[in-house]
């Protein structure tokens, strides 16, 4: 049996523990800045190489920091009544589910952009009426049986 040296132990915990509150923690300025050199240096399909220069900061951080935070070409505003139009053609072309592959005709809008765009607002099934009698009644009724569990309670309101 190899024995450790009680010192080395504590310095390999002390390391592990930063590198955790690391991973728990905000980006700072200095990383974001550091990212957005590096993916402009290795490119956006460089992943791994980026994360080895941000040390506690994996791949999959770095990419989803750039490309939903940081992506100079996202555009995180109002939609437009052209992207609407544009969004209404390709789900009609390509359905409701593949969000990415909609996302790549929509310049600066990424898959999770649309599907909220869609079904929130374009989705023609969604209901945009007040809220009836009958429905505040069966948003309370399914409250007690259910309790907080709104997703199972939503499927008694089609459309909402």
């Amino acid at each position: 049996m190899v024995s450790l040296n009680p010192t080395c132990v504590t310095d390999l915990e002390s390391d592990v523990d930063e590198d955790i509150e690391r991973l728990k923690s905000r980006w700072t300025s200095k990383e974001d800045e550091n990212l957005a050199s590096l993916v402009g240096k290795f490119g956006r399909d460089e992943w791994e190489l980026i994360a080895g220069y941000l040390p506690g900061r994996s791949a999959q951080d770095c990419k989803y920091r750039f490309t939903v935070v940081l992506d100079p070409e996202l555009i995180k505003g109002t939609w437009t009544k052209e992207e609407d139009e544009k969004l209404i053609q390709l789900v009609s072309l390509y359905g409701d589910k593949k969000w990415s592959t909609i996302a790549k005709h929509l310049k600066g809008r990424r898959g999770k952009q649309c599907r909220e765009r869609w079904h929130n607002h374009l989705d023609p099934s969604v209901i945009k009426t007040p809220w009836t009698k009958e429905e505040d009644l069966l948003i309370i009724k399914y409250h007690c049986v259910l309790g907080s569990r709104w997703a199972q309670i939503a499927k008694f309101l089609p459309g909402r």
